[in-house]
């Protein structure tokens, strides 16, 4: 991780402390999208598809995905 620029390493001690150079959400992004690749073979729809049959949504759930998707078809 380190050789890739995802952690910087400090080796000022005897023991090597790492930290993220990427913040959460980047992170995400960027396994979500080889998932979506490779699993899914770039489709994002089979994704979602198998993520809402495979997990119980609660209503709120359904709910914020439906503004969202209304939000998209707005762009």
């Amino acid at each position: 991780m380190h050789e890739k620029g995802m952690v910087e390493r400090d080796t000022s001690a005897r023991t090597h402390i790492y930290k993220a150079l990427m913040n959460k959400e980047h992170t995400r992004g960027n396994i979500l999208n080889k998932v979506i690749d490779t699993v899914f073979n770039g489709s994002a729809t089979q994704l979602v598809m198998q993520a809402l049959s495979n997990h119980k949504s609660s209503k709120e759930e359904i709910e914020q995905i439906k503004k969202y998707l209304n939000q998209l078809d707005k762009k």
